[in-house]
Formats: structure tokens, sequence, C-alpha cells
């Protein structure tokens, strides 16, 4: 049994890395992926998309930088990687996480700060308290030190999943699971207002990526109709000329599963949206697991019902906005 054991341990060290390896000839846009069409896929397997749970994929304004969200114990940490000179790095975990849950990271438009979620103290030493909207902001010597903006803001309760328009409004999932949002001023942000019953149902709404000229509103929703009880499906909703929201619209089977699916963002350049999904393959287990060494070998692989990240061209979006269009006023 020890030989055994030994045997599966040193097979999952060799498997992690090769996947490391694999991460020193990734180049070009996208890290090098095959561009998806309006049906989504799963983003590098074995890389990025993994046995693990990683989910919150956001590139820079640059297009140059992604960081995304790996979510397990003890720590959710954010991890990034970095293109120079045509070349992705290896993905490495960011100089101020890895002590506290960070998840959710959103870059603000200009790139200089970068947005997320922790629960980490406000004080070092103490202990780590609910989920607040953190920041840190990028100079030319890195990031800096986290810095929490505070009341009005956060609460003593959870703050989750920031996302800001190019005209300084941040919107971020409450503690009671409704979408809300606040604007940032020179002196702070101001008081949160929840958005309408456009947008928020009778039942849950988090995880909003707002576009930055704040033309659509992307979540994750239990409550509107076309959804998957239970699991919560993507949904969309569009600013009127008014500045009303249209009645939130479902993605469709195109994009949404039957499992849980979440953290959208849409990349710089406005062509991919990205978001995490609990889905797994049609064929992971096709045969019945014969031996022990089987069940690490089924498991240690993307699509094993954790989180993965997957991407889908935003035409979709352009599609959506025309089927709404009876509520959008052009």
């Amino acid at each position: 049994m020890k030989n055994r054991i030994t045997c599966i341990l040193s097979l999952a060290i060799l498997c992690s890395n090769i996947t490391l390896a694999q991460t020193t000839a990734i180049r070009g846009n996208y890290l090098g992926q095959t561009q998806p069409g309006t049906r989504a896929e799963i983003f590098m397997p074995g890389i990025i998309s993994t046995s693990l749970n990683d989910r919150d994929l956001v590139f820079s304004p640059g297009m140059n930088e992604i960081i995304y969200c790996v979510l397990e114990k003890p720590h959710s940490v954010m991890i990034g990687m970095k293109c120079e000179e045509g070349i992705w790095s290896a993905p490495y975990i960011l100089p101020f996480s890895g002590k506290y849950n960070d998840c959710e990271p959103q870059f603000s438009p200009d790139g200089r700060r970068l947005y997320f979620s922790s629960d980490r103290p406000l004080k070092e030493g103490d202990k780590p308290k609910d989920y607040d909207i953190w920041y840190v902001e990028r100079s030319d010597r890195g990031w800096g030190e986290p810095q929490n903006p505070g009341a009005p803001l956060n609460s003593d309760k959870n703050e989750f999943y920031p996302s800001v328009t190019t005209t300084g409004v941040l919107y971020f999932t409450s503690h009671n699971m409704k979408i809300c949002k606040s604007r940032i001023t020179e002196n702070g942000f101001e008081q949160p207002e929840m958005l309408t019953d456009s947008v928020n149902s009778g039942s849950a709404e988090y995880n909003a990526y707002i576009a930055p000229d704040e033309s659509y509103l992307i979540f994750t929703s239990h409550g509107w109709e076309g959804g998957r009880a239970g699991r919560g499906d993507l949904f969309i909703s569009f600013r009127k000329n008014d500045g009303t929201w249209s009645k939130a619209y479902n993605f469709g089977s195109e994009v949404n599963s039957p499992t849980a699916d979440m953290s959208p963002s849409v990349t710089p350049d406005g062509k991919f949206l990205f978001f995490s999904s609990w889905r797994t393959n049609e064929e992971y287990d096709p045969e019945p697991i014969n031996t022990y060494e089987e069940i690490f070998m089924k498991a240690d692989k993307p699509m094993n019902g954790r989180s993965d990240v997957y991407w889908v061209s935003t035409v979709i979006i352009d599609s959506l906005k025309k089927v709404c269009l009876g509520e959008i006023k052009q």
C-alpha cells in the first residue's frame, strides 16, 4: 500500500510539473487559444482550467496580463500571468494574496486599480472578518498595499464582486444577494443604492459585471424566468436611454448549463465574455472505476464538477440586444 500511495503522489507531482512546463511555450493573444464562436468553450484546460476550483478570470486593459482565482482551502488566492515579449509567464500568486481569502478581481478601466473581495482584517494581526471590497493601486514599482474603502461602501456584512465603469460607478453584490452601485467621488464612495426590479428579482442576484460605458450588465440570477432553479444562470440587462434597465434576459443554452454559471467579465477589447462554470463532461466517466489509482486519474482533470473558466464570443451580446430592442429605444 505504501508503494502504491508513493506512486500516486509521484504521478500527481509529475502531472503538475508538466502543466507548469507547458506554460513556458504560451504565446499570442488570448494565451494562444483558438477563439470560440457563440457557444461557450472551456479556456486552457489543464493550465488555467484544472482539477481545482478555477474562476473569476479577467484581462488587464492592455490585454497583456490576466488575473484569476483558485478557490481552495485553506485560502482562496488570486493568480496572475503576464505576457512579456510575446511570451506568457507561468501562473504565480499575486504578492499581496495567499494569506486570506481573496477572490473576484476586476481591473478599473484605466488599469491603475485592481478591485477584489476579501475577508482580510482591517489591521494586520487581527482575525479575518466578513468579506469587504478592497483595492490595490499600481505604480511603476508594482502593486501597492490593499486598501479598504470603508463605509458606506463596506458594512459589517458581506460585500462581493466589484466592477467599475469609466465614469467611476462601482457595481457590487450586497450581503442580501442583490446588485447595488455606488459612485466614486473625491471624498470616497457615495451611499450605495440597489438596482431596480428589472435586475433584482425576488430571489438572488450576484456577480455583476458592468460594461465600462455602463451600457449593459451581466450577472447571475436564481429568480428570473428561463433559469434553472437553484443553480444560477447568466443574465443580461441593457441600459436604456432614460437610464433605466431592461428586464433581465437569459443567455440561453449556448452559454448557460444545468450547473452553476457565474463570475462574468468581458475582455477590454470587447470581443469575448469569460465566466466560471461547474459543468462536467458528459464523457467524463464513461467507464466504471476499476482501480484505486483511477480515482485520482479521473479526478485530476478539468470538467470534474468543480469550477472551470469558459469563454464565448460577445457576438451573442449583440444578438441579445436585438432581441431586447422592444424595450431599448435607440
